[in-house]
């Protein structure tokens, strides 16, 4: 049963990589498709804002949904969805049409993520679950190593377009392993809340919508449209999960201070994380100079020591309790991103190779025993939509990252410079002074995370 277990494991796994592999490759190309599209910043953003903002958007229902009818269709239709828009978007011919499908992929991976921790957690008992989760989050690092690499090797040797192929490559794989390993999971709950589900869809959706426009377009009256659509739906949302007897989300699963406290110190990792995975491939092609493949390479040092500290946090964890461990990683990952905030454009390959070897040893260590003391307390029926919300909170961070490090970044720097492949002295001053400012901001959302890890305590939901 031991093997059987880890060889579900490891197909889920195969699955749940396609996210950080695209997320990871789709960083490293943003000045490439900049250039080839002949379109600003401001544009290319969107193309991991969108698809970020759909999976964010729809997790809780794909979640419910793993809660209804099993946890391994909406896992295969993932798959298969994020196949076919892989392909897709690798012979996009406009930028607008690579958004689109850049949203397809998004549901998809929604689909996919949204059980991954419920599959997990459903296999494993609880003496094994931190382990699991250990391995889990190697994999996701290993993704995240492999993808920076493959996007320069692609982009500099063949072409953009390959760094879709080869997600859809990795789906096809996904899906094979699924079909043999996964086994049908019984549905725990007779309903799925669907006003629920659209109610939070227009919530989060607009929000990250107004988020992302206020750099271009501040509080313009589309955008305060946007705030008050995001704000009305999520009261909205709020009052009628508390009476709906089959509500998306049971809202007292929040009295849990290690669930709800553990989901936000996960949101403010994330948010940290995408905001200096922003602006990193700019510090290191247009600031420092470094061509695309060698770009990747440096970037994929963070996640080798993730990959180490992940398996290292369970022997610490022995020794040290779940909230104080995840507040100690926080604060490290804090200290590599401040290292890199004051790295200048003459740093050596050497400096912003510690800063993110800072980074990546508290990321690891953080992220595996989080995500072991957000589910471990969970009842069976609470799995599904558990595992949603954590990869939801998640990937809530991911987008927004992305729009506040854009935000930062454009508040300081004209987008006219950042389509700059060199500057003059007074540019690149400038464009320090944005990259400074964004560092330092991801820096003290990691502090946030640090705060919210100890306000954790670990308790049983009824």
């Amino acid at each position: 049963m031991s093997v059987y277990r880890y060889a579900i494991l490891w197909a889920v796994l195969i699955g749940n990589i396609i996210g950080p592999i695209d997320g990871s490759m789709i960083n490293v190309v943003l000045p490439t498709l900049s250039d080839a599209f002949s379109v600003p910043m401001s544009v290319v953003q969107w193309v991991p804002v969108v698809n970020l903002t759909v999976v964010s958007a729809t997790m809780l229902l794909f979640g419910k949904i793993g809660d209804a009818v099993g946890y391994r269709k909406p896992f295969l239709w993932g798959l298969w969805l994020f196949c076919a828009a892989s392909f897709m978007a690798g012979f996009a011919p406009s930028i607008t049409l690579l958004i689109i499908l850049r949203a397809l992929q998004g549901l998809g991976a929604s689909m996919i993520m949204s059980v991954v921790f419920a599959i997990i957690t459903a296999v494993f008992s609880p003496d094994e679950l931190g382990r699991a989760m250990g391995i889990n989050i190697f994999t996701v690092s290993l993704g995240l190593v492999i993808g920076p690499l493959l996007a320069g090797l692609l982009t500099n040797y063949l072409s953009w377009r390959w760094v879709f192929f080869v997600d859809g490559i990795v789906a096809l794989i996904g899906m094979f392993l699924t079909a043999k390993y996964i086994p049908n999971f019984k549905g725990t709950v007779a309903k799925v809340d669907y006003l629920g589900a659209a109610l939070f869809f227009l919530f989060s959706s607009t929000l990250l919508l107004f988020v992302s426009l206020f750099s271009t377009h501040g509080f313009s009256p589309f955008n305060q449209a946007l705030l008050t659509v995001s704000v009305l739906a999520l009261i909205l949302f709020i009052y009628l999960e508390q009476v709906n007897p089959h509500a998306l989300v049971n809202l007292k699963l929040f009295r849990n201070r290690s669930f709800s406290f553990g989901l936000i110190a996960s949101f403010f990792t994330f948010v940290s994380q995408f905001m200096m995975t922003f602006v990193l491939p700019f510090h290191l092609q247009r600031l420092l100079g470094y061509p695309p493949h060698i770009s990747g390479l440096i970037v994929t040092v963070f996640p080798l020591m993730s990959m180490f500290s992940s398996l290292l946090s369970q022997f610490v964890n022995a020794k040290v309790s779940d909230n104080i461990l995840c507040f100690i990683s926080s604060v490290i990952s804090a200290l590599g991103i401040v290292a890199l905030a004051f790295s200048g454009s003459d740093s050596s390959f050497l400096l912003v190779t510690f800063a993110l070897v800072i980074y990546g040893f508290g990321t690891g260590l953080f992220q595996s025993i989080n995500s072991k003391s957000v589910m471990v307390t969970l009842p069976d029926r609470y799995l599904g939509i558990g595992s949603a919300m954590l990869s939801m909170i998640r990937n809530m961070g991911m987008a927004l990252g992305v729009a506040f490090g854009s935000l930062t970044l454009y508040s300081f720097v004209p987008h006219t410079i950042l389509g700059q492949s060199t500057f003059s002295i007074s540019d690149g001053l400038l464009f320090l002074r944005g990259l400074r400012y964004t560092y330092l901001l991801s820096a003290g959302a990691s502090v946030l995370a640090a705060l919210s890890s100890l306000l954790a305590t670990s308790e049983a939901v009824e």
